[in-house]
């Protein structure tokens, strides 16, 4: 089979660079990036490993606290209930933390495809074709990360403060907290003690969203990429039948496009491989955590407390709108790689050499069966299940409400 031709494009590396713009802040700040991207100095290295430690560190203190604190006498059965969100939010960060570093050479892998893809662009066309996708997957990443922050830090800083608490003795300062728990450790009552305590849960709360939408960007991204590269088989697919040449010209531009379909849907395969956990974590991490804010929601509407009302109703949209993302990005993949199928049939195949026309016959056949992205291979992402998901949440809901 003829090999794609290698026409470097001259603008690749600053291609790439654009491209992975927001997945390069999101995960420096948490110390994965020289990980997964192979061009980096010794300092970022260094720093990397030093944000990596920080990380850790204070994901562990959150959950050693809120544990004792949820899980002993020193909570009522409300506060339990209040705190296992917050719990159960930094125990899936904390996983989806893990599996980034674990599948760190799947991610690296994906990068060195989508990179060699840069390089390999052969015509401007073709280039304006990856911009446009890499567009899309910049946009849906600078939605995940507004709606992210806006719903967390709107729980960590406005929530405390602005909310109603209940009458508590005279003598005794309150000091404002989203999460329970830190008083186990810290004396609350000094008050540079508890501006460092407040400090390090803003930044903790940081961390957990940053781990959130690193892993939400990135799905996004190379999604974005395969369905960029899977346009390009789209447009070389039409440029066949215009091809006036004779047929060994014509057999060697249909090797290229059949040889570019299949690198994309290889691509397309180590997306599901790389994601398959951290998709998996997410979705049940997602639906338990919405059932518990659906249950403070609840809750803090019979107490007619509109601040915290608002918190949780954002911080709701907020997890609702990050597996949205999820099974936007699913469907949209597969129903980028069964295009492939539909365009081959409509082209005028009839006009093309003699049984050339019989080549076409893999691509369409291949597309039948597109790729999905899955969680643990249990569950597809599309839209169908992303309902499922809404709904199971609000069955849990009653089942929390019927044991409490």
């Amino acid at each position: 089979m003829r090999k794609i031709p290698m026409w470097p494009n001259a603008n690749h590396e600053k291609d790439v660079i654009d491209t992975l713009i927001w997945n390069q802040w999101l995960l420096r700040v948490i110390g994965i990036w020289p990980l997964v991207y192979p061009n980096t100095t010794r300092i970022e290295k260094i720093l990397a490993m030093f944000s990596f430690a920080l990380c850790w560190t204070v994901l562990s203190l959150f959950l050693i606290l809120t544990s004792i604190y949820t899980f002993t006498d020193r909570s009522v059965m409300g506060e339990k209930i209040k705190m296992l969100g917050p719990l159960g939010y930094v125990f899936f960060s904390m996983l989806k933390y893990l599996f980034l570093v674990i599948r760190h050479k799947s991610f690296r892998r994906c990068i060195k495809i989508l990179t060699k893809d840069w390089c390999m662009v052969q015509d401007e066309y073709h280039r304006e074709i990856m911009l446009r996708d890499a567009e899309k997957g910049h946009i849906l990443s600078k939605f995940c990360i507004v709606f992210m922050y806006c719903g967390g830090l709107s729980y960590n800083t406005i929530m405390p403060f602005l909310s109603q608490r209940p009458d508590i003795e005279q003598n005794i300062t309150v000091r404002p907290m989203a999460y329970l728990g830190f008083d186990i450790l810290f004396d609350l009552q000094l008050m540079p003690v508890y501006v460092f305590a407040f400090c390090l849960q803003c930044f903790t709360g940081v961390v957990m969203f940053n781990i959130t939408t690193s892993v939400c960007c990135l799905a996004a991204m190379f999604v974005a990429h395969a369905c960029g590269q899977i346009d390009i088989v789209l447009a070389r697919v039409k440029n066949l039948v215009t091809v006036e040449c004779n047929r060994v010209k014509f057999k060697q531009c249909m090797a290229i496009t059949v040889q570019h379909h299949v690198r994309a849907l290889r691509f397309s395969a180590s997306i599901e491989n790389t994601f398959r956990e951290i998709c998996l974590i997410e979705m049940v991490g997602t639906t338990l955590i919405m059932c518990l804010i659906e249950y403070s929601l609840i809750t803090e509407w019979n107490n007619s407390d509109s601040i915290a009302i608002f918190t949780y109703f954002f911080l709701f949209i907020s997890f609702v709108f990050n597996i949205f993302i999820f099974c936007y990005i699913g469907e949209l993949l597969m129903e980028q790689c069964s295009k492939v199928g539909h365009t081959s049939y409509k082209i005028e195949w009839y006009n093309l050499p003699e049984k050339t026309a019989l080549d076409l016959m893999l691509m369409i056949t291949m597309s039948r069966h597109p790729t999905q992205i899955t969680a643990g291979k249990l569950i597809s992402l599309s839209f169908t299940n992303f309902g499922n998901v809404l709904k199971t949440s609000v069955v849990y809901l009653n089942l929390l409400q019927t044991a409490v």
